[in-house]
């Protein structure tokens, strides 16, 4: 199992161009969602925080599912989040996650209590909008 590096983490990201980049991985070409007058073209920045609550969930399940040797046989997920008026402006009123997970008949539980560990990821901890996880179990 890799090793988890020291504490603390530093992160970088540049945004020149329209673009986001954090080298050596490959650009993402970001930008205005529709609903501000941009294009759907891009990665908007609200798509992209759903999008980190949902790979957060992701990587810490799987961390901690690799941990206890629970063998995943499938996991998919999807992310949805409310953007509506604050009192200091547009706030992501709620974040809902809906993931499926397949796992064999006798882990069903066990991938149950480990989910609900996970559901209280890094991301999920920094923002001020409630995160709720919807989980369905397949059993195989």
């Amino acid at each position: 199992m890799p090793k988890i590096a020291p504490f603390p983490h530093r992160y970088e990201v540049r945004l020149a161009d329209g673009r986001l980049m954090a080298p050596p991985r490959a650009p993402i070409a970001a930008g205005a969602p529709p609903q501000f007058g941009g294009s759907d073209q891009v990665w908007s920045p609200e798509e992209l925080l759903v999008g980190a609550v949902l790979e957060c969930l992701w990587t810490t399940f799987e961390a901690y599912a690799r941990r206890e040797a629970l063998e995943v046989r499938g996991w998919s997920g999807t992310g949805a989040g409310v953007l509506d008026r604050g009192p200091g402006g547009p706030t992501f009123t709620s974040i809902m996650l809906s993931v499926e997970l397949a796992v064999a008949a006798h882990d069903e539980e066990r991938a149950r209590r480990i989910m609900a560990t996970a559901e209280d990821c890094i991301v999920s901890r920094a923002l001020r909008a409630p995160v709720t996880v919807q989980v369905t179990v397949r059993a195989e």
